[in-house]
């Protein structure tokens, strides 16, 4: 039996200031735990609740484990792998390090490339870490050889009506706002700016798989009465894909007195799915609208039109839903009639929460390919590189060369989009949780909205710091 440790490096170090608690759990790492915790002792250790490093160290002193897998998305939490992969060594220089997560599984050479990295998980981790702990134990020296491991092949999916439910006792619940839950893996779209395509497709094409109805409704009710959690988020890329298992589940919710968050397409919303997520405890879901131009959106292979997303948004506001909507600006190709039309389509149809991004290409997407072919980035090599690539995006020079609108008006704009919604939405959710009694979550909200969030969402504090 090995000794293992999960480790959730910290978003971004910089937050850590504002000591505000992170919102969600590491459910992937509870998904990878429970998948070992039969034949192998495990633990997880969340950097963004346990953020100091003395007490990090002195955990390793305690704990002595054998092996030790880091998380990695291809954001700032790369600067925080790096520090605590070092760090890790100079504790335990005999640990076992292998690292996974997305940006492992899409970029392995610029992860295995660190010093202090021993091996690289690519892929689901539920079937081939269980193997990579069982041959640890067994023959360490062929390690190197298992699928999924640095570059070798890949396992095939596995069968999700097969994995037990996510074991939340790992975690100290009492840390996080939300529980995530994940009840699916992979998206019925096909969008070039995701990397959902390389990571979930078969052969190329849009693949989704999840647990059976029995499954899921069972799941909510140890969710519920095992765990005492009624406020959680929904990870799933589309939780609505299977119009017929999703009214049947919130159909066993509506009773339940339970408050959700969810993703979803803006095809796959009608009324009727609308009025079950309403009845069950949905209060806001985030559509993926990305621009008000058809063309950008075909561009991006979206799948949707500008017809869809309309409906979509006064659907939801039909049943008293937030909606969520998410867009991208300064993206390759589009032009500044087309981000004026982006600015002009939330102004005419008044999204609750017009969410908007500046794009940034990222690796494993179809567009970030197709900014390398056309000369417009360098694909960074190093770990430190992709840390300096997805810091302040406001600030990176990439920015300079992908998007042919000059940087000054995508932040304008950008600014212009995320004021027009932002103060009448906060409000209207701070009267919905002051409704359902979570005061400690209301004051939470306050913080956020006036310390951790200020640097996009309040203009007048943005501006300033932009011009820093």
């Amino acid at each position: 039996m090995a000794k293992i440790l999960l480790v959730e490096p910290h978003d971004d170090l910089k937050k850590k200031e504002f000591k505000i608690e992170r919102i969600n759990t590491p459910i992937n790492l509870v998904y990878l735990a429970t998948a070992i915790e039969d034949k192998h002792q495990v633990k997880i250790y969340d950097r963004n609740i346990y953020v100091n490093d003395k007490d990090y160290i002195e955990f390793l002193k305690d704990y002595q484990p054998d092996i030790i897998g880091f998380t990695s998305m291809t954001t700032q939490m790369l600067h925080d792998l790096m520090h605590l992969g070092d760090l890790t060594k100079r504790i335990l220089n005999k640990v076992t390090i292998i690292v996974g997560g997305i940006h492992a599984s899409v970029d392995p050479e610029s992860v295995l490339r660190e010093p202090y990295v021993n091996y690289v998980l690519r892929g689901e981790g539920d079937e081939s870490f269980l193997e990579f702990c069982d041959i640890f134990d067994q023959n360490p020296k062929k390690l190197g050889k298992l699928k999924n491991i640095n570059k070798n092949p890949l396992r095939s999916f596995v069968d999700m009506t097969k994995l037990k439910f996510p074991n939340y006792s790992l975690l100290d619940l009492k840390k996080y706002e939300h529980v995530y839950v994940l009840l699916s893996r992979g998206c019925t779209g096909n969008c070039t700016f995701c990397c959902s395509t390389r990571t979930w497709s078969v052969k190329g094409q849009p693949c989704v798989r999840n647990y059976t109805t029995k499954q899921i409704i069972k799941f909510f009710k140890n969710l519920i009465e095992e765990y005492n959690v009624h406020t959680f988020s929904i990870a799933d890329d589309n939780f609505v894909s299977n119009k017929a298992q999703t009214i049947e589940v919130c159909e066993f919710l509506k009773d339940k007195k339970v408050h959700f968050f969810c993703f979803a397409r803006a095809d796959s919303l009608d009324d009727e799915v609308l009025k079950a997520l309403k009845e069950a405890g949905c209060h806001t879901i985030q559509i993926g609208i990305e621009s008000g131009s058809q063309r950008v959106l075909n561009f991006l292979n979206k799948r949707t039109s500008i017809k869809q997303n309309i409906e979509a948004i006064r659907a939801c506001q039909r049943h008293g839903i937030t909606c969520d909507a998410s867009f991208m600006v300064g993206l390759p190709t589009e032009t500044v009639e087309e981000l004026n039309m982006t600015l002009d389509f939330i102004k005419k149809y008044k999204p609750d929460l017009p969410n908007a991004k500046i794009y940034l290409p990222l690796p494993g997407a179809p567009l970030f390919d197709f900014c390398v072919s056309r000369g417009l980035i360098k694909k960074p090599e190093t770990l430190e590189e992709w840390v300096n690539w997805t810091g302040n995006t406001l600030k990176i020079k990439v920015r300079h060369t992908v998007s042919e609108i000059p940087d000054e008006y995508v932040i304008k704009t950008i600014q212009k989009i995320i004021s027009l919604g932002f103060y009448k939405n906060k409000f209207k959710r701070l009267i919905y949780w002051l409704s359902v009694g979570d005061f400690k979550y209301v004051l939470k909200s306050f913080k956020r909205v006036f310390i951790w969030r200020g640097e996009l969402i309040l203009p007048f504090i943005g501006m300033r710091k932009i011009k820093n």
